[in-house]
């Protein structure tokens, strides 16, 4: 017997299929000890789908249970799991939550953690269940312009627009690589955020995370020079 897919289930629910709203902030180290990070989840800018989530509308039914904090929207392993979201609330138009990044040494919450305290890793992106929508292709466009004005967009904006997400319930938040500079990892290398022996053990745990074989990653990598260095980067760039 075939098992539902997920969005098959949501469809059956009458629910559409899961969100996400990337986001590239300025985290805030709150305890370092603990890894306690706080970051602006979600606001009400005109993000690259051309569409904005309300504050207001974020509900957290589901995420209060477990609130979990992942890698990618990666539900596939519990390997992908780097911490848990511990405080989360609405402050005027933006989504505010405190991660807790598990600390254990050579996984990959710590190698996050590490990357985002030193400034390589910034964005995050919350993975939601839209429950109620105004869209510039609806029927009647009454509450879409509502919208419009009660966000004051300039024309310009306003004729980018589609949607407008007004009641929304998260399901998770994730770390992601979107919108960081994409020579972080090269460059935590060389600054010295990742060291040779996190480098080795990173690219086999995310080469085995993403089930594929480690890409250039030797036994004795530990005594790679810095060219074979940057070329297991580049592997492990390829495989995120």
């Amino acid at each position: 017997m075939n098992t539902p897919s997920y969005s098959a289930l949501l469809k059956a629910a009458g629910l559409t299929a899961p969100k996400r709203r990337e986001l590239v902030v300025t985290p805030r180290i709150l305890d370092e000890a603990k890894g306690i990070v706080r970051y602006t989840a979600s606001d009400e800018t005109l993000d690259c789908y051309n569409e904005i989530v309300r504050a207001a509308g974020w509900q957290f039914t589901f995420f209060s249970k477990n609130a979990p904090f992942v890698d990618s929207h990666d539900y596939s392993t519990i390997k992908n799991l780097l911490g848990q979201v511990v405080d989360f609330r609405v402050n005027g138009n933006a989504l505010e939550e405190d991660v807790a990044y598990s600390r254990e040494p050579g996984t990959l919450a710590e190698w996050a953690f590490k990357m985002v305290r030193d400034g390589f890793l910034r964005a995050v992106s919350v993975g939601f269940i839209p429950l109620s929508t105004a869209s510039r292709y609806d029927r009647d466009r009454t509450s879409f312009q509502e919208q419009i004005d009660e966000l004051g967009l300039d024309a310009q904006s306003a004729a980018k627009l589609s949607c407008v997400y007004l009641r929304q319930e998260q399901l998770e938040l994730s770390q992601c690589v979107l919108g960081a500079n994409p020579n972080a990892l090269a460059k935590a290398y060389k600054g010295g955020t990742l060291s040779e022996e996190d480098i080795d053990k990173l690219s086999v745990l995310i080469a085995n995370t993403k089930n594929a074989a480690p890409a250039a990653v030797s036994a004795d990598a530990g005594a790679a020079s810095p060219r074979t260095k940057l070329a297991i980067l580049a592997a492990i760039q390829t495989q995120l």
